[in-house]
This record gives C-alpha cells, sequence and structure tokens, in this order.
C-alpha cells in the first residue's frame, strides 16, 4: 500500500476570521491611499501620512460613512458643514450624492466625504459638551507658541507695536493659564472659550477620541496623525470630489498635486432649473413692496411673511424662455431636499442713498439676472489658498464667484427652510 504524501506547497485553508481581516486589511488600504491622496492634493505635497498600520481606523470610517449617509438624508438636519469656505460647491456636492438612491452606489472618495459629513457637521449635543482641563490647558500652550512664532518674526522686522502686543497675549494667556490650574479648571472666567468643543481644531478632536487613543500605541499614533491633518484630509476629499464632478471622471489616483484649481464655469441662472435650485429672499426683498406682485395672493404672502408667527415663500420653478420666477409658498414645495441660496441682491446707488433707490436698483438687477444679462452670475472655478487660522497659516479652498446675487448657500429639506429663514434671514 503506497503512502500518500502531503504536498508542502499546498496552501492551509483560511478560516472565515483570517479571510474577513484580509478583506479589512485591504479595504483599509483603498482609505488610506485615497486620504494620503487626499492630504497630497490640499498641501501640494508627496509625502504620506497613513500606512498600512493605520487599518485600525477602518471601523471607525465605516460606522462615520453609514451615519453620514443618515445625516444626508435626515429632514431634519441642515446640512452645514464646519472647517471649510465653500458653500454652493458644498450644496452642489450633498446634492449630487443626496439623488443616489443606495450607498452602495458610491465609490471609495464619496463614501470618505460622508464620513467627514459624521464628523463636521453641527450637532447640538456636541455643542454642550466641554473639553477636559488638560485638553484645555493643550490649547492654551498652542495659542502662546503661535504667538511666539508671531513674535519672531516681528522682531527681525523690528515692529516694536506687534512685539508689545504679542508680548502683552503670551502674558495674559499665561496668567489664565495659571488660574485654571490655581483652581484645578473651575475658574473659567474670561478663558471660557477653550473649554469650547471645536472639531476642526486637531486638540479637541484628541479629546473626542481620547478613549481610543488609549487603547495602545498603534491607536494612538493612528488617530494623532488623523485629528492633527484633519482639515487638511477633509478639503483634498471634496477636492477630488470636485475634480470627479467637473471632469466626468473617476481617474484620480494621478492627479498631479500641484494642480491650482478646478474650472467650473457654472451659469447660476442657467443651473436654477436642472439642479432644482430655490432661492431664499433676505429681509430687504421679503419687506419691499417692489417684489410683490398688486394681487390678493402676493399681498397675502408679504402679510403672513412679515406676521408674528410667519410662514415664508421662496422662488422657484425658474423659466429660461420667459426669464421669469414663480413665488411660492414652503409648505407647497415638494416633500424633499433642495439646494438653497440666500439671495443678496447688489445694488449699484452710493450707501448713503435713500432704502427706496437702493430697492429699485435691486430689483433691476435681479430682473437683469432673470433675463440673463450682462454681468452674469457664475461660480467660475474653485481654488487653492491659504488662510489664517487661529494665528496659523491652514490650506484652504475658496470659491470663484463673480457677480453673486446670493450670500450663502445650504443643503436642506423643505421642512426645516421655515425656521430657517426665521432664524438666519429675517
Amino acid at each position: 500500500m503506497k503512502t500518500i504524501k502531503k504536498n508542502p506547497m499546498k496552501k492551509k485553508k483560511r478560516t472565515k476570521k483570517q479571510k474577513r481581516s484580509i478583506k479589512n486589511r485591504h479595504e483599509a488600504r483603498k482609505y488610506i491611499e485615497i486620504m494620503n491622496l487626499a492630504y497630497k492634493q490640499i498641501t501640494s505635497s508627496w509625502h504620506d501620512i497613513f500606512d498600512k498600520d493605520d487599518y485600525l481606523l477602518l471601523s471607525y470610517i465605516k460606522q462615520g460613512i453609514k451615519q453620514g449617509w443618515k445625516i444626508l438624508k435626515d429632514k431634519n438636519v441642515v446640512k452645514e458643514i464646519k472647517c471649510n469656505s465653500l458653500c454652493m460647491t458644498m450644496s452642489i456636492l450633498n446634492s449630487t450624492l443626496g439623488t443616489r438612491k443606495k450607498l452602495d452606489q458610491l465609490d471609495h472618495t464619496q463614501k470618505l466625504y460622508l464620513f467627514f459629513i459624521s464628523y463636521l457637521i453641527d450637532d447640538s449635543k456636541l455643542s454642550k459638551k466641554q473639553v477636559s482641563l488638560k485638553h484645555a490647558l493643550h490649547k492654551i500652550d498652542m495659542r502662546i507658541m503661535n504667538q511666539i512664532k508671531k513674535l519672531q518674526n516681528y522682531e527681525l522686522k523690528k515692529d516694536n507695536r506687534n512685539i508689545k502686543k504679542c508680548n502683552k497675549f503670551i502674558e495674559r494667556q499665561e496668567e489664565l493659564k495659571k488660574q485654571l490650574i490655581e483652581s484645578d479648571g473651575r475658574n473659567k472666567e474670561g478663558i471660557g472659550s477653550v473649554f469650547r468643543i471645536d472639531v476642526c481644531n486637531n486638540v479637541d478632536c484628541e479629546y473626542l477620541h481620547e478613549y481610543k487613543m488609549e487603547k495602545g500605541k498603534k491607536w494612538n499614533e493612528s488617530y494623532s496623525k488623523f485629528c492633527l491633518n484633519i482639515t487638511e484630509i477633509f478639503k483634498g476629499i471634496v477636492w477630488l470630489n470636485m475634480y470627479m464632478i467637473f471632469n466626468k471622471t473617476t481617474k484620480i489616483k494621478y492627479l498631479s498635486p500641484y494642480m491650482k484649481k478646478i474650472e467650473t464655469d457654472i451659469n447660476i441662472r442657467m443651473s436654477l432649473k436642472p439642479i432644482d435650485i430655490i432661492l431664499i429672499p433676505d429681509s430687504n426683498i421679503l419687506n419691499s413692496n417692489l417684489f410683490y406682485e398688486d394681487n390678493t395672493l402676493d399681498r397675502e404672502r408679504k402679510k403672513a411673511s412679515l406676521s408674528d408667527n410667519p410662514k415664508y415663500w421662496v422662488y422657484t420653478n425658474y423659466n429660461e424662455k420667459e426669464g421669469t420666477i414663480q413665488k411660492r409658498g414652503i409648505d407647497y414645495l415638494e416633500n424633499k431636499h433642495y439646494v438653497a441660496a440666500i439671495m443678496s441682491l447688489p445694488y449699484d446707488t452710493d450707501w448713503r442713498s435713500p432704502m427706496e433707490i437702493k430697492e429699485k436698483n435691486m430689483w433691476k438687477n435681479f430682473q437683469n439676472f432673470l433675463k440673463g444679462k450682462d454681468p452674469v452670475a457664475k461660480l467660475k472655478n474653485i481654488y487653492k489658498n491659504t488662510k489664517n487660522i487661529d494665528g496659523k497659516e491652514r490650506y484652504d479652498l475658496e470659491e470663484n464667484i463673480e457677480n453673486s446675487i446670493t450670500l450663502h448657500w445650504i443643503y436642506i429639506h423643505r421642512d426645516k427652510l421655515n425656521d430657517f429663514i426665521e432664524e438666519y434671514v429675517n
């Protein structure tokens, strides 16, 4: 009887746990590659910040993606996302992703945007929390360090006025730090702001992830890298998504980090109908008779919008051929999300002119906008920039909107519009 020899080259069958681990590491690698790419795009760097050991972030990322998808679809949440200077662009991106029926229809770059939505969107529960004394003191130390860097530059320039201001600021921060230490954090007079949570701040980010960071050295390193670069990664993810939208491509792997702007060339008037944009009238429009027709319906609209329990209206259903747009009470809009723009009509008269003259000029400019007369309002491009945030130069994205008739853009459900207008517009 022959002995059957075992083939030493034959691979052992993997267990379900091993297969799941391999699958997770493969998925983590995809997200890590995109976050590295996003960071390099916004900073014009060739340096990776994440490596294969940062697969530990996967469960957090996947959880955030699911939560971001829920938030995007939630009619009770106004999509106001922190840590960025874009509003029209973000509203378009939210609308583009929001029209998808299933989460599985999104690619990894789009899903990472959802992850950041879950972290960066306004959260009423989070706004009530405060950081620990340890983290508050760290924030004061960072303020002092930033001011010391400024001081060194002013000393080189022999700018005595700013040298004096810097020294005064540093001295005051040292006093407040001592006050907190001696009172064990109880005396917050004059320094309460350092306890408020700012999700864009890397120290506050570390506070919010403290539990995970204390799980071990690798966990600490991964979350530290994430928090330290959170705003750059987020803006890079937005940049990649906008590149894909406006270039109609998903090929981003070899995108040059030295590209400074994305051409959008969106004619705002021509986009009103296709994107289903609604225009929210500002207080000047709501109060001016020029923007109402002489009929019972419009008189009732004005009366309702100015009552103690106001019912507002918006502009919608733009007719390009006629150059007209309809007013519609919010209650009569379709039950869905909208890209909404708060209006701010320009006027060409002197700022000291009577309000009546300004209103006539604003009315004329609005009619010119509707009929497509020059100057054309358009989102010309999105470009990279740097911005001073909390005393530090940080990378940022800006919108180049020419001849704008709007002040701010949001992605919002019909059912939240009336409360939003009441709080932020009228």
